[in-house]
Formats: C-alpha cells, structure tokens, sequence
C-alpha cells in the first residue's frame, strides 16, 4: 500500500501510520509538507517508516485519533497544507462542497451537484468522490444516494469499506447525540 502513496515527483512522499479503532490510517505528504493522502486500512501497512514529521501532520494524526475514539469533530480542513496539483478544478469544487456537511449530517449526491452548479452531474460528483485522496479529513463519508448508502472509496457492494463509512455516520451521530447526555459535559 506505501508504494501507491509515492508521488509522481522523484522524492518520495513521507508515510506515517498508526492504529485507531477501526484499523489502521497512513497519511502521506510532500517534502514540503503539503498533505497527498489519507489511507484506510484493516490492519497496518507495511513498515513505511516516516522521517522527519512536520507538526501539522501530527496535530492531524492526534485530530484522527480523538476523531475515531470518540468521534470529535475534525475542524476545518487546512486547505493551505493539501496539495491539490492533481486535481482537477471539478474534483476541487466537491471536495470544497462536501467540507460544508455539517458533522454527523448527511447530502446526497445530488445535493452536491447542486452546489456545484451542474445539477445533473451527479455521477460525476460520485467519481470525484471515489478519487478523494483524504477521505475522512475530507468527509465524502457524509454523501449518500437517495435510495440508499451509496458508496465508499470506489465501492458500492458490501465490503470493509462500505461497513466503514456506517460506522463514521454512526460514530458521528453518537458524539452529536450521545446515549447519555450527561456524560457528554465539558468535563469528560
């Protein structure tokens, strides 16, 4: 899976990964530091060994983590520190788009496209979905099809990934309405 995180330039991005709750996440950057990737797996990857690390992507390693335990909101998404350069000018007006789903909310498909101004490209809002590169920072988890779940990281049938995004609308949904109220203060 790390090979799939290098970058087109000839340094390689620098890997760091760790375990939460539902598997394990490896995020990538650039030698400048600009975020590439947002991996999700079951288990660890293999051994990708991060050198130095800049200190956004380990505020953003501890936002992950406080996120999958007890599903805090991730905050804004800094847009400055992700580097964008293969996306394509459509991909950038979802991927904005969906940043504006409120936590543990969800739109649909369509609404997406509306806000993107092609109402009927809702396929295509689906494909750039499948393309987003930091999934959970970016919450394409929140997009859903009118019928049904929709799908997750280029998947439709039930699988990992699918179960997946459930469990992040579901996490959401329990750090927003939690079973009991009380223990949701300040204080905890």
């Amino acid at each position: 899976m790390p090979a799939a995180l290098a970058s087109a330039d000839s340094v390689p991005d620098s890997i760091l990964e760790f375990q939460v709750g539902f598997g394990a996440i490896a995020i990538a950057w650039k030698p400048s530091g600009h975020l590439t990737r947002i991996d999700w797996n079951l288990k660890l990857f293999a051994d990708a060994g991060a050198r130095e690390v800049p200190a956004h992507v380990l505020n953003l390693v501890e936002r992950l983590k406080r996120y999958f335990r007890s599903g805090d909101p991730m905050g804004r998404i800094p847009w400055h520190l992700i580097d964008r350069s293969g996306w394509t000018p459509f991909q950038e007006q979802v991927y904005q788009a969906i940043a504006e789903i409120p936590h543990g909310e969800t739109r649909t498909y369509g609404w997406v496209a509306d806000r993107v101004g092609r109402s009927t490209a809702t396929r295509a809002v689906g494909q750039a979905l499948r393309n987003n590169p930091l999934p959970i920072l970016i919450p394409c988890h929140r997009v859903v099809s009118v019928a049904s779940i929709g799908g997750f990281m280029g998947l439709t049938e039930p699988s990992p990934e699918l179960d997946l995004k459930q469990r992040l609308q579901r996490l959401e949904q329990d750090f927003l309405n939690p079973l009991f109220p009380f223990m949701a203060s300040d204080l905890a």
